[in-house]
């Protein structure tokens, strides 16, 4: 199944609302990806980095902007939470958090190899350093159909 997925930052969850695949020239700070659940990825991450379990964090978060439907399209925010850990861990620590999740039987199914999921996290780890700073929304919209 081809997942695409986008995290981006905007200022609120109207423009959030707005994004969609045919919409990529936005203008936002984003991040393309292909081959993952991102909303499964960022309670995995969050529970990487706290150690809490995932059916704990998974309540109410991550909280969807757009539900997803029949046709497969979603949008949700990034925690503040999440967000500012994201923001706040160097290369290292987001170095770790991806081996950590690359190595999860969860994600048997996924697409992204090691070297991949270090990529990810860096750069919606810099995307969250942006949102923080910017004083912004972290936002995801993805597809799989």
């Amino acid at each position: 199944m081809a997942i695409t997925v986008e995290f981006f930052v905007a200022p609120d969850d109207v423009t959030a609302a707005g994004m969609r695949p045919r919409y990529r020239d936005h203008g936002l700070p984003a991040v393309v990806f292909e081959g993952f659940f991102p909303d499964e990825a960022v309670l995995e991450w969050e529970s990487l980095f706290t150690g809490e379990p995932i059916d704990r964090i998974a309540q109410g978060e991550p909280r969807m902007v757009v539900p997803t439907a029949n046709d497969g399209f979603g949008v949700f925010e990034v925690g503040a939470g999440l967000r500012a850990l994201l923001a706040g861990a160097g290369t290292l620590r987001l170095g770790g958090i991806a081996e950590g999740w690359a190595a999860l039987d969860s994600r048997a199914d996924d697409e992204v190899s090691r070297e991949e999921a270090v990529d990810i996290l860096e750069a919606v780890g810099a995307l969250a350093r942006e949102a923080v700073r910017a004083g912004r929304g972290l936002y995801c919209w993805y597809f799989a159909p």
